[in-house]
């Protein structure tokens, strides 16, 4: 077993301080946004996190035997596979529209979370195979000091690396970083059951704590997974933003005096982009340039509340809103 995460690692390092070899797009201000440095930042910061506590709970596990550092070195490893995912997926996601991908490439993020759902469910999995083992199969649990240093020193990095990619999400929204986040934000919590779980091993608790607990992080994993792979596909099926968005956008066509109405008003994210369409209807007797200054207005009062938005408005006279486009009552209004 231990060998076996020693290749892991030895692939994981491997792939980060070879990732230039990928060249998938030089870093250039034409081709980046410069807020996405903030996700390309949390991106490197996870994986270098995540490194250093592969190899200090694997010398943990090798000495102390606890199913339950396991649980966390598993969640580890599975952490690793996540964080070079989801950087990959920022680097694809920020290409721009080709004329192949007219929408850009946003939705890699989407692939990306699907793939982190899938990689824990599978760590959670293994981890239940392993506890069982060791219900049946009780081994005492040796050097529990180390592992409640270990654990600590995880308790603190992860803390920390969560701050870092929060501070990051609240200068561009990333589905990648945030199913990153959600995972570290989960390691906190299982870091601190280990600690808790260690100590009371090391106070005289029954051995059948140490598996139980493992089992219970399986479920939880079980749970994010879920909750993740939600989110994902909420994306890839074009969901609309949530009811909260939505209405700040209707405040904003409705605030100008230039509406009379407005209608099929559809959203969507497209990786860290919300994707706006409605239809305005303004006085029939505008001209062309009248009618456009308004949509241009209003394009600008949603950028200043969503500035990471692709707007489109059709413009119709007041009255006149029948267009191929509303093909589904009760829906598109």
């Amino acid at each position: 077993m231990v060998k076996m995460l020693r290749r892991i690692v030895a692939l994981k390092l491997w792939l980060v301080f070879t990732r230039l070899r990928f060249k998938l797009i030089p870093m250039d201000e034409n081709i980046y946004d410069r807020d996405s440095k903030h996700s390309l930042m949390a991106g490197y910061a996870a994986m270098s996190v995540v490194t250093v506590l592969i190899i200090i709970k694997i010398l943990a596990y090798a000495a102390s035997g606890s199913v339950s550092i396991l649980s966390s070195l598993i969640d580890s490893v599975i952490d690793s596979f996540v964080s070079i995912a989801a950087l990959m997926s920022i680097y694809y996601a920020r290409r721009p529209a080709d004329e192949d991908h007219r929408w850009g490439h946003g939705k890699m993020e989407a692939i990306s979370a699907l793939f982190q759902s899938a990689v824990i469910l599978s760590g959670g999995a293994f981890l239940v195979f392993e506890a069982v083992n060791r219900l049946f199969d009780p081994h005492p649990v040796k050097a529990q000091m180390l592992g409640v240093y270990v654990m600590v020193f995880s308790i603190v990095a992860s803390m920390a690396l969560v701050w870092l990619q929060r501070l990051s999400l609240k200068k561009r929204e990333s589905l990648a970083v945030e199913a990153d986040s959600a995972h570290f934000g989960s390691d906190i919590i299982i870091n601190a059951g280990v600690l808790l779980v260690l100590l009371a091993g090391h106070y005289g608790a029954p051995a059948w704590i140490d598996p139980v607990f493992a089992l219970g992080v399986a479920g939880f994993m079980a749970v994010l997974a879920r909750s993740i792979a939600g989110k994902a596909i909420n994306m890839i099926m074009d969901r609309e933003l949530p009811d909260e968005e939505r209405s700040k956008i209707i405040g904003v066509i409705e605030a100008h005096d230039g509406v009379i109405g407005w209608h099929d008003l559809r959203t969507h994210r497209n990786g860290p982009y919300r994707v706006i369409s409605f239809d305005m209807e303004a006085d029939g007797e505008l001209s062309l340039r009248a009618a456009h200054a308004i949509a241009r207005d209003i394009e600008e009062g949603i950028l200043q509340v969503f500035p990471a938005s692709e707007i489109l408005i059709h413009i119709d006279p007041a009255g006149d809103t029948d267009d191929a486009r509303h093909r589904v009552k009760g829906v598109h209004h």
